[in-house]
């Protein structure tokens, strides 16, 4: 894969999806199931406010919703990934893997 190849491959690639933070939630969300919103930011290690602006872009963008479920410990908020965001999910590590094939074939002797 020469440079361009790899430009394309990687502007095919979702960037709401490709940050670091978000793409975290949202594999702890596609590999665990729905968590609350402090199970989420105990486990990746975020501020609320930092984890509350990157769910709140990827619940616009339709890849996790959100609900008020009452506890024992009271209400909190459940955050959830939508199909849509499973799939999204599922095609970007689907890119990632052939982006790191391609390249991993490029450097290869040969």
């Amino acid at each position: 894969m020469d440079e361009r190849e790899a430009g394309r491959a990687l502007q095919r690639l979702d960037p709401d999806l490709m940050n670091p933070k978000r793409f975290l939630i949202a594999t702890l969300l596609y590999v665990l199931g729905p968590r609350t919103m402090g199970e989420l930011a105990k486990a990746l290690e975020l501020t609320w406010g930092d984890l509350d602006s990157n769910v709140r872009r990827l619940r616009e963008r339709g890849y996790v919703r959100t609900r008020k479920v009452l506890t024992l410990k009271g209400p909190r908020t459940l955050v959830e990934l939508t199909e849509e965001g499973a799939r999204e999910y599922e095609r970007l590590v689907r890119e990632l893997r052939a982006l790191l094939k391609s390249l991993g074939e490029a450097g290869a002797p040969g």
